[in-house]
């Protein structure tokens, strides 16, 4: 039978704390510099705009379930050719903040649609019910 003295056990244990404490410093840094990254961008857009980001509502699609459409402000626009980036702003009433999502488009789409720095853009949701959040799904 496998037996362990006091000693050894406890040199366990505190090996284990070291590797489950940095695993925890390393995701509090990450959440920590995420969210500095979108303070960063919110302190750009006027305030207008956060404002009418507020107002908007959840709407229900037909048929669809749990899927719903709002509109999202297009936050930051990164272009290369023929694919660009998007940056998309939220706003969670349950949690009186905002969030992001980052997402990508055809040039050609973002284009066609007229989508500008600043614009409101339809964006269809899911309700995560686990979380009770609305996660972003794709633009409309």
């Amino acid at each position: 039978m496998w037996s362990m003295t006091i000693g050894e056990f406890l040199l366990y244990m505190g090996v284990a704390l070291v590797i489950v404490g940095i695993f925890a410093a390393v995701i509090f840094v990450i959440a920590k510099k995420s969210g500095t990254k979108l303070e960063e961008l919110l302190a750009t857009i006027p305030e207008e705009k956060q404002e009418q980001l507020k107002a908007e509502v959840y709407q229900p699609l037909d048929g669809a379930g749990i899927k719903c459409a709002t509109r999202g402000l297009l936050a930051a626009i990164d272009t290369k050719g023929e694919k660009s980036t998007v940056r998309l702003i939220f706003y969670n009433e349950a949690r009186d903040a905002f969030y992001d999502q980052t997402t990508k488009i055809r040039t050609s789409e973002l284009i066609g649609k007229g989508f500008q720095l600043y614009d409101m853009v339809p964006c269809q949701m899911k309700y995560d019910k686990e979380y009770h959040i609305h996660e972003f799904k794709k633009i409309l």
